[in-house]
């Protein structure tokens, strides 16, 4: 399934929202679309209707990260379905992004 990315912005915040498949296929258009918004100090991403990510998914997540903790500033991955919340987990990425409910 094809990647769908909204974003949203409110102040200095970013709200993204997810719907479909991040992988070897969008990964690069996601953090090109996420990257290209300026003067935000937070993202929060929505992954609601996240279906599946692999590990170039994951990799996309890693760059937005440092991008924004060389600034200060903070990702939130928000609405994880288990069978991807696993994967944060397996891979401790749960220790590096702050990951809500």
């Amino acid at each position: 399934m094809e990647l769908k990315v909204d974003l949203r912005q409110e102040g200095e915040e970013l709200f993204v929202d997810l719907q479909g498949d991040l992988d070897i296929n969008s990964n690069q258009a996601f953090k090109d679309k996420v990257n290209s918004v300026k003067g935000i100090k937070n993202i929060v991403v929505n992954c609601d209707n996240l279906s599946y990510i692999d590990s170039t998914g994951l990799g996309a997540f890693v760059s937005i990260y440092k991008n924004l903790k060389e600034n200060g500033e903070k990702l939130v991955i928000k609405g994880l379905k288990p069978h991807i919340k696993k994967i944060f987990l397996i891979t401790d990425l749960d220790k590096v992004f702050d990951i809500e409910e």
